[in-house]
């Protein structure tokens, strides 16, 4: 197998979103969770012990949560990580 040419950037060709736009479906994935299982932001923030602030972020696209942080708020609102990720190529 090649290694990718750095200068190429691995997104090309793949069908790539741009970071607000992963950031902007990720947050629409993680309401619709948080939803289901009948959580306010603030009960999801304490359950993975962030801010209340934090989840909002995330939820309107603000921020993209680091990756221990999705494990985490996937295992909180009971969905996998897959599930939180639906539509980010």
């Amino acid at each position: 197998m090649r290694p990718a040419d750095p200068g190429s950037g691995l997104r090309e060709g793949v069908g790539a979103l741009s970071p607000q736009a992963i950031a902007a479906q990720f947050g629409r994935n993680l309401a619709e969770a948080r939803g289901w299982e009948g959580l306010s932001q603030t009960q999801l923030a304490r359950r993975i012990a962030k801010q209340q602030s934090d989840v909002a972020r995330w939820e309107v696209g603000e921020r993209i949560p680091r990756l221990d942080h999705v494990v985490a708020l996937a295992d909180a609102v009971g969905v996998q990580v897959r599930d939180l990720l639906y539509g980010i190529e």
